[in-house]
This record gives C-alpha cells, structure tokens and sequence, in this order.
C-alpha cells in the first residue's frame, strides 16, 4: 500500500500539469503564449516588489543587529516555557512572523544542535510548517498593489500564526512529548 502512495504521490504534478495543458488545449486557449504573458507580468511584479523586500530585510536585520530581539524575548521566556514552548524554541516562534529565511535558520540551528528525531527538533519543523511569515506577506503583497489601509489583516495574520504555533506544539507534545 505505501509503494501505491509513493508512485501516486510522485505522479500527481505531472498528471496535473498534463490535465491542465489538455483542457487549456480543448478550449482553445494559446497555452505558450498565455505563458509567457504571464512571466512577463510575474517579472513586473518582481521588479516592484524589490523596494519593499529590501526594506523589510533590512529592518529584520537592524532588529537583530541592535540586540532589541533579545530584550524582547526575555521577559517572554518563563509565561511562554509554562505554555509548553521551549525556552530554545522562542526566538523561532517570534521571528517566524518576520522572516522566513531568519526563522529558517533558527530552525536549522535546532535540528543541528538537539538532533531532528528530538522534541525541540520536531517541534520546530512543525513551527516552521504550522505558521507563515505574515510581516513579510502584509509588506510585499499589500505594498506591490498599493493597499495603504490593511484594516484587520495583521491581527488576523498575527492570530493565525498564534494558533499555528498553539497548534504545533499540541500536536508536537501528543505526538513526541
């Protein structure tokens, strides 16, 4: 049965590209040329977002550069070790928001130093699946478009990434704990 889902899941990009390029051939539509208007667009839009990517790595690194990073996680460290996040997983679970490769990197940084079979190992690859870089995705996306009122996105992202976090580490202690 497992060998059936492995050919399965190996199978299932290339079926959905297949199904995608027959349909777009049985209604008629110009399937290279649609796909190059649409690199061309996805360039344009790359080439706008470069301001705003550049801003934002920038204020991730003056965070962590300044040492404001770890004055803000220590007084977090005790309320949220009693939640059950390890204080070696804190640093992870507040960058996550900001940055994806700096949230990488601290994951990366656990699987190496406590093993990736261990609880803060597993625990921080179920993080970096469970939560999103919502600072950044608000940044890039509402700043490429032009949105200047973002209304209830950042709460709702922020609390998203909450229940991401909450979410891995229930799963992690009734999985590994």
């Amino acid at each position: 049965m497992a060998d059936y889902l492995i050919e399965a899941s190996n199978a299932a990009v290339p079926l959905f590209i297949f199904f995608v390029l027959a349909v777009a051939w049985r209604r008629g539509v110009r399937v290279y040329e649609t796909f190059l208007a649409g690199a061309k667009e996805g360039f344009e839009i790359a080439v706008r977002l470069i301001p705003y990517l550049v801003g934002m790595l920038a204020a991730i690194g003056a965070l962590r550069a300044s040492g404001l990073l770890d004055l803000i996680l220590t007084p977090l460290r005790a309320p949220l070790t009693g939640f059950g996040l390890p204080a070696e997983l804190l640093p992870l679970a507040l960058t996550r928001p900001l940055s994806g490769s700096a949230s990488f990197a601290l994951m990366v940084d656990a699987l190496q130093s406590y093993g990736p079979d261990s609880f803060i190992g597993r625990t921080a690859s179920t993080m970096q699946g469970a939560t999103d870089t919502t600072l950044y995705i608000l940044t890039v996306y509402f700043g490429s478009v032009g949105v200047k009122h973002t209304r209830y996105a950042l709460a709702v992202g922020l609390l998203a990434d909450a229940a991401g976090i909450g979410t891995a580490l229930l799963l992690s202690h009734l999985l590994w704990g």
